[in-house]
Protein backbone atom coordinates (compact mmCIF):
# COMPACT_ATOMS: atom_id res chain seq x y z
CA UNK A 1 0.00 0.00 0.00
CA UNK A 2 1.29 3.45 -0.86
CA UNK A 3 1.98 5.77 2.02
CA UNK A 4 0.23 9.12 2.34
CA UNK A 5 3.56 10.85 1.66
CA UNK A 6 4.08 8.84 -1.54
CA UNK A 7 0.59 9.65 -2.75
CA UNK A 8 1.19 13.34 -2.07
CA UNK A 9 4.45 13.29 -4.06
CA UNK A 10 2.77 11.53 -7.02
CA UNK A 11 -0.17 13.96 -6.98
CA UNK A 12 2.13 17.00 -6.82
CA UNK A 13 4.27 15.64 -9.67
CA UNK A 14 1.19 15.05 -11.84
CA UNK A 15 0.02 18.64 -11.20
CA UNK A 16 3.41 20.05 -12.18
CA UNK A 17 3.71 17.82 -15.30
CA UNK A 18 0.16 18.24 -16.63
CA UNK A 19 0.12 18.46 -20.41
CA UNK A 20 -2.55 20.52 -22.17
CA UNK A 21 -3.79 18.82 -25.37
CA UNK A 22 -4.19 20.75 -28.62
CA UNK A 23 -6.11 20.20 -31.82
CA UNK A 24 -4.93 21.51 -35.17
CA UNK A 25 -7.45 24.09 -36.39
CA UNK A 26 -5.89 25.24 -39.66
CA UNK A 27 -2.70 26.63 -41.14
CA UNK A 28 -1.65 29.04 -43.87
CA UNK A 29 1.54 30.11 -45.58
CA UNK A 30 3.43 33.07 -44.16
CA UNK A 31 6.25 35.29 -45.33
CA UNK A 32 8.87 37.30 -43.49
CA UNK A 33 6.29 39.43 -41.67
CA UNK A 34 6.13 39.80 -37.90
CA UNK A 35 2.80 38.36 -36.78
CA UNK A 36 0.91 40.52 -34.27
CA UNK A 37 -2.45 38.78 -33.89
CA UNK A 38 -6.07 38.93 -35.01
CA UNK A 39 -9.08 41.04 -34.08
CA UNK A 40 -12.65 40.03 -33.30
CA UNK A 41 -13.64 40.48 -36.96
CA UNK A 42 -11.09 37.95 -38.21
CA UNK A 43 -8.53 40.41 -39.60
CA UNK A 44 -4.90 39.29 -39.28
CA UNK A 45 -2.24 41.89 -38.43
CA UNK A 46 1.41 41.74 -39.38
CA UNK A 47 4.36 44.13 -39.71
CA UNK A 48 6.83 44.12 -42.59
CA UNK A 49 9.48 46.82 -43.12
CA UNK A 50 7.80 48.99 -40.45
CA UNK A 51 4.50 48.82 -42.32
CA UNK A 52 1.40 47.61 -40.47
CA UNK A 53 -0.71 45.25 -42.59
CA UNK A 54 -4.30 44.18 -42.01
CA UNK A 55 -5.48 41.21 -44.08
CA UNK A 56 -8.68 39.21 -44.54
CA UNK A 57 -10.14 37.24 -47.46
CA UNK A 58 -7.53 38.57 -49.86
CA UNK A 59 -8.08 42.21 -48.89
CA UNK A 60 -5.04 44.07 -47.56
CA UNK A 61 -4.96 47.45 -45.81
CA UNK A 62 -1.64 49.11 -44.99
CA UNK A 63 -0.20 51.94 -42.92
CA UNK A 64 3.35 53.24 -42.72
CA UNK A 65 4.79 56.34 -41.05
CA UNK A 66 8.10 56.82 -42.87
CA UNK A 67 9.40 59.46 -40.46
CA UNK A 68 8.85 57.40 -37.30
CA UNK A 69 10.83 54.24 -38.05
CA UNK A 70 10.17 51.02 -36.16
CA UNK A 71 6.76 50.13 -34.77
CA UNK A 72 7.66 49.16 -31.21
CA UNK A 73 4.19 48.02 -30.13
CA UNK A 74 0.69 47.75 -31.61
CA UNK A 75 -2.48 47.65 -29.48
CA UNK A 76 -5.20 45.84 -31.43
CA UNK A 77 -7.87 45.39 -28.75
CA UNK A 78 -10.16 47.94 -30.44
CA UNK A 79 -10.15 47.47 -34.25
CA UNK A 80 -11.77 50.91 -34.58
CA UNK A 81 -8.92 52.61 -32.72
CA UNK A 82 -5.58 50.89 -33.30
CA UNK A 83 -2.68 52.28 -31.27
CA UNK A 84 0.83 52.22 -32.74
CA UNK A 85 3.72 53.12 -30.44
CA UNK A 86 6.98 54.38 -31.94
CA UNK A 87 9.24 54.36 -28.89
CA UNK A 88 12.35 55.80 -30.57
CA UNK A 89 10.41 58.95 -31.48
CA UNK A 90 8.33 59.04 -28.27
CA UNK A 91 5.21 59.08 -30.43
CA UNK A 92 1.85 57.34 -30.70
CA UNK A 93 -0.28 57.13 -33.86
CA UNK A 94 -3.99 56.21 -33.75
CA UNK A 95 -5.67 54.53 -36.73
CA UNK A 96 -9.30 53.89 -37.65
CA UNK A 97 -10.59 50.58 -39.01
CA UNK A 98 -9.57 51.56 -42.55
CA UNK A 99 -5.98 52.15 -41.36
CA UNK A 100 -6.28 55.91 -41.75
CA UNK A 101 -4.37 58.04 -39.26
CA UNK A 102 -6.76 59.88 -36.93
CA UNK A 103 -4.35 61.29 -34.36
CA UNK A 104 -0.64 61.59 -33.62
CA UNK A 105 0.81 62.43 -30.19
CA UNK A 106 4.45 63.27 -29.60
CA UNK A 107 4.89 63.03 -25.83
CA UNK A 108 7.86 65.40 -26.02
CA UNK A 109 5.53 68.18 -27.19
CA UNK A 110 2.75 67.96 -24.61
CA UNK A 111 2.51 70.68 -21.88
CA UNK A 112 4.29 68.44 -19.35
CA UNK A 113 6.60 66.31 -21.53
CA UNK A 114 7.14 62.64 -20.68
CA UNK A 115 9.34 59.85 -22.03
CA UNK A 116 7.08 56.92 -22.87
CA UNK A 117 8.38 53.39 -22.39
CA UNK A 118 5.02 51.61 -22.59
CA UNK A 119 1.73 52.67 -24.21
CA UNK A 120 -1.68 50.99 -24.61
CA UNK A 121 -5.34 51.80 -25.00
CA UNK A 122 -7.40 52.41 -21.84
CA UNK A 123 -11.11 53.13 -21.44
CA UNK A 124 -12.86 56.49 -21.95
CA UNK A 125 -10.61 57.77 -24.74
CA UNK A 126 -7.40 57.48 -22.72
CA UNK A 127 -4.03 55.81 -23.06
CA UNK A 128 -2.01 53.90 -20.50
CA UNK A 129 1.50 55.35 -20.48
CA UNK A 130 4.58 54.40 -18.48
CA UNK A 131 6.89 57.39 -18.13
CA UNK A 132 10.45 56.11 -17.81
CA UNK A 133 11.73 59.46 -16.49
CA UNK A 134 9.43 59.37 -13.45
CA UNK A 135 9.18 55.54 -13.48
CA UNK A 136 5.42 55.87 -13.09
CA UNK A 137 2.39 54.66 -14.98
CA UNK A 138 -0.50 57.00 -15.68
CA UNK A 139 -3.30 57.91 -18.06
CA UNK A 140 -3.05 60.26 -21.01
CA UNK A 141 -6.39 61.87 -21.89
CA UNK A 142 -6.68 62.09 -25.67
CA UNK A 143 -9.35 64.82 -25.56
CA UNK A 144 -7.67 67.03 -22.96
CA UNK A 145 -4.09 66.32 -23.98
CA UNK A 146 -2.80 65.85 -20.44
CA UNK A 147 -1.09 63.07 -18.48
CA UNK A 148 -1.90 62.06 -14.89
CA UNK A 149 0.21 59.59 -12.90
CA UNK A 150 -1.60 56.82 -11.02
CA UNK A 151 0.88 54.72 -9.05
CA UNK A 152 4.13 55.14 -7.11
CA UNK A 153 7.41 54.72 -9.03
CA UNK A 154 8.36 51.20 -10.16
CA UNK A 155 11.69 50.50 -8.53
CA UNK A 156 12.64 47.60 -10.82
CA UNK A 157 11.46 48.89 -14.19
CA UNK A 158 9.40 47.01 -16.77
CA UNK A 159 10.54 43.79 -18.47
CA UNK A 160 7.17 43.10 -20.12
CA UNK A 161 3.84 44.88 -20.22
CA UNK A 162 0.31 44.33 -21.47
CA UNK A 163 -2.99 46.12 -20.97
CA UNK A 164 -6.71 46.06 -21.44
CA UNK A 165 -9.23 48.87 -21.00
CA UNK A 166 -9.26 48.63 -17.20
CA UNK A 167 -5.83 47.30 -16.20
CA UNK A 168 -2.18 47.85 -16.98
CA UNK A 169 -0.09 44.73 -16.27
CA UNK A 170 3.66 44.58 -16.01
CA UNK A 171 6.45 42.19 -15.08
CA UNK A 172 9.53 43.79 -13.56
CA UNK A 173 13.20 42.90 -13.94
CA UNK A 174 12.88 40.36 -11.11
CA UNK A 175 9.89 38.61 -12.77
CA UNK A 176 7.38 40.00 -10.28
CA UNK A 177 3.92 40.43 -11.83
CA UNK A 178 1.73 43.45 -11.00
CA UNK A 179 -1.46 45.13 -12.15
CA UNK A 180 -2.75 48.67 -11.65
CA UNK A 181 -6.37 49.70 -12.31
CA UNK A 182 -7.82 52.99 -13.52
CA UNK A 183 -7.98 54.32 -9.96
CA UNK A 184 -4.33 53.64 -9.18
CA UNK A 185 -4.75 50.52 -7.04
CA UNK A 186 -1.75 48.23 -7.48
CA UNK A 187 -2.02 44.46 -6.94
CA UNK A 188 0.81 41.94 -6.79
CA UNK A 189 -0.11 38.91 -8.92
CA UNK A 190 2.86 36.72 -8.00
CA UNK A 191 6.19 35.79 -9.53
CA UNK A 192 6.51 34.32 -13.03
CA UNK A 193 9.08 31.86 -14.40
CA UNK A 194 11.85 32.96 -16.73
CA UNK A 195 10.51 33.33 -20.27
CA UNK A 196 11.51 34.00 -23.84
CA UNK A 197 8.05 35.23 -24.89
CA UNK A 198 4.92 35.79 -22.87
CA UNK A 199 1.24 36.71 -23.14
CA UNK A 200 -1.05 37.54 -20.22
CA UNK A 201 -4.43 35.85 -20.68
CA UNK A 202 -6.03 37.00 -17.41
CA UNK A 203 -5.03 38.06 -13.90
CA UNK A 204 -4.54 34.39 -12.97
CA UNK A 205 -3.30 32.87 -16.23
CA UNK A 206 -0.47 33.53 -18.62
CA UNK A 207 1.19 31.72 -21.49
CA UNK A 208 4.93 31.73 -21.96
CA UNK A 209 7.58 30.03 -24.03
CA UNK A 210 10.97 28.88 -22.81
CA UNK A 211 13.49 26.95 -24.88
CA UNK A 212 10.97 26.28 -27.65
CA UNK A 213 8.32 24.84 -25.31
CA UNK A 214 5.05 26.59 -24.47
CA UNK A 215 3.47 26.59 -21.03
CA UNK A 216 0.40 27.80 -19.18
CA UNK A 217 1.31 29.29 -15.81
CA UNK A 218 -0.96 29.62 -12.78
CA UNK A 219 0.55 32.09 -10.26
CA UNK A 220 -1.82 31.11 -7.44
CA UNK A 221 -0.76 27.46 -7.64
CA UNK A 222 2.75 28.30 -8.92
CA UNK A 223 2.43 25.56 -11.54
CA UNK A 224 3.46 25.41 -15.19
CA UNK A 225 1.65 23.05 -17.57
CA UNK A 226 3.20 22.37 -20.96
CA UNK A 227 1.12 22.69 -24.13
CA UNK A 228 1.33 19.52 -26.21
CA UNK A 229 2.42 19.09 -29.84
CA UNK A 230 2.96 22.76 -30.63
CA UNK A 231 5.50 23.68 -33.30
CA UNK A 232 8.89 23.86 -31.53
CA UNK A 233 10.52 26.49 -33.71
CA UNK A 234 8.50 29.70 -33.88
CA UNK A 235 9.02 33.43 -33.95
CA UNK A 236 5.93 34.47 -32.00
CA UNK A 237 2.56 33.31 -30.75
CA UNK A 238 -0.85 34.80 -30.00
CA UNK A 239 -3.78 33.37 -28.01
CA UNK A 240 -7.42 34.52 -28.14
CA UNK A 241 -10.81 32.81 -28.08
CA UNK A 242 -9.25 29.39 -27.37
CA UNK A 243 -7.20 29.65 -30.59
CA UNK A 244 -3.41 29.55 -30.26
CA UNK A 245 -1.67 30.99 -33.32
CA UNK A 246 1.96 30.04 -33.89
CA UNK A 247 3.96 32.09 -36.37
CA UNK A 248 7.04 30.42 -37.92
CA UNK A 249 9.30 31.49 -40.78
CA UNK A 250 6.99 29.92 -43.34
CA UNK A 251 3.55 29.25 -41.87
CA UNK A 252 0.90 30.39 -39.41
CA UNK A 253 -0.53 27.42 -37.51
CA UNK A 254 -3.76 27.76 -35.54
CA UNK A 255 -4.50 25.30 -32.74
CA UNK A 256 -7.64 24.83 -30.69
CA UNK A 257 -6.50 24.97 -27.05
CA UNK A 258 -8.65 24.92 -23.92
CA UNK A 259 -6.55 26.17 -21.04
CA UNK A 260 -6.70 24.65 -17.56
CA UNK A 261 -8.91 26.32 -14.97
Amino acid sequence: MLSILTLFIITATMAQDAVIPVKLFNSSKAGPEQYLGADSYGWQYTVLDNELRKEKDGQVLKFKALSLGNIYRADLQNPLQIVLFYRKFNTVVLLDNQMNETSRINFSDIPQPIIAEAVGLASQNRLWVYDVAMQQVGLYDLAKGNFRTLAPPFNDGIKYYQNDYNYFYWIDANNNWYAVNLFGKVNSLGKVPDFDQLQIVSSNTLLYSRGGIMYQYNPAKETSSSIDAVEKSFRSFYYAGEILSIFTDSVIIHYKVTLLK
